[in-house]
């Protein structure tokens, strides 16, 4: 396996952090792999580490090459975002040295990083993101996205830390509602899979659940995994990320299985 740091900005606040398989002779898929781009959570404010390479080890045991994006934080939109679809653009442009299909190119995000993620998916065909990177708008537009426990709403339950960060803490309601990504899937919208807890007291399910009724609305795929217990920020549901067993760990874990079954059926792979 190859690990490399790309470096997305002048400042090199802003990277990218490669995991790559190795070829095995005789396996011609190994040359273009699926791609998975992994975006953490932390409200905006910074980059879990926990949701960020152990995520990617997941997906690589499952043939991925993955991508952690370190992207700005404490910055207000369109920054996150602009960050995000560049990482797209830049492994669809380099995808032979990724080593990458890039028409097979799913994007990750947990949380605050779900809520990019989302973004991600369905914001782009808007003018401000494809204009600034000079690139035509499905360049940046992910095949497929898996959102853990995301934040999606600035209206409805909201993680009002998240979207304060974005837009200030005094950020009218139409401004919240442009940023609620329920109101902005359309039928373009790629597939999208959600997991979330019924009782995460930090970032309320009904985020997923008001995903998943515009998805249906538009006729978009989905896929809407609820588990009945378990705190918000699992990322990988093990020791590696911070958690002890305990009895709600196996059963919130299958989310793993279930989004490579999602994006197996998706991406074709």
């Amino acid at each position: 396996m190859t690990i490399k740091t790309y470096f997305l900005s002048e400042d090199k606040t802003v990277y990218l952090k490669a995991y790559m398989l190795d070829n095995v002779d005789g396996l011609p898929f190994c040359e273009k792999r699926p791609g998975i781009l992994i975006l953490p959570g932390g409200g905006y404010e910074f980059c879990s580490a926990r949701e960020g390479e152990p995520v990617a080890m997941h997906y690589l045991a499952e043939g991925y090459n993955a991508f952690v994006l370190i992207y700005s934080c404490n910055t207000r939109h369109p920054a996150p975002l602009l960050n995000a679809s560049y990482a797209i653009l830049k492994l669809r442009q380099r995808c032979e040295e990724f080593g990458i299909d890039p028409n097979k190119l799913a994007v990750w995000g947990a949380s605050a990083g779900g809520h990019l993620a989302a973004c991600t998916a369905t914001m782009w065909q808007d003018p401000s993101i494809y204009k600034a990177l000079g690139c035509k708008p499905e360049d940046i537009r992910p095949d497929a996205a898996i959102l853990s426990y995301p934040v999606i709403s600035g209206t409805t339950n909201p993680h009002k830390g998240s979207f304060d960060v974005l837009l200030g803490k005094d950020a009218t309601r139409d401004e919240l509602s442009k940023l609620s990504i329920e109101n902005r899937v359309t039928p373009k919208t790629p597939p999208i899979f959600l997991w979330c807890t019924a009782n995460d007291d930090c970032v309320p399910a009904q985020n997923s659940l008001v995903m998943a009724k515009a998805c249906v609305s538009n006729k978009v795929p989905v896929e809407l995994h609820m588990f009945d217990c378990g705190p918000h920020g699992l990322s990988t549901c093990d020791k590696v990320t911070g958690w002890d067993e305990a009895f709600y760990l196996d059963n919130c874990k299958q989310w793993i299985k279930m989004s490579v079954d999602f994006l197996a059926k998706y991406l074709g792979v």
